[in-house]
């Protein structure tokens, strides 16, 4: 699963909109609608939006490039 659509995701099941998510990060819905699209996101922005969103990022050792984004639905 790609990060954006492990975001999407996240923010369909805890009712958070796109617009909601970018102000708490401090951007614009813009600026993350386009992150989003492109899916290109810096390991910082991930680690800022997972904690907004309450995921979980890990990185998998030993494949370059790849990370898991997961969380457990309550």
């Amino acid at each position: 699963m790609s990060a954006s659509s492990a975001i999407r995701k996240r923010l369909e099941d805890i009712g958070m909109t796109q617009m909601q998510l970018a102000e708490a990060l401090g951007t614009n819905r813009q600026n993350l609608g386009n992150k989003l699209r492109r899916d290109n996101f810096s390991a910082r922005e991930l680690e800022a939006i997972c904690k907004v969103m309450g995921l979980k990022l890990a990185m998998v050792d030993g494949n370059p490039g790849e990370y898991v984004i997961e969380y457990v639905e309550e």
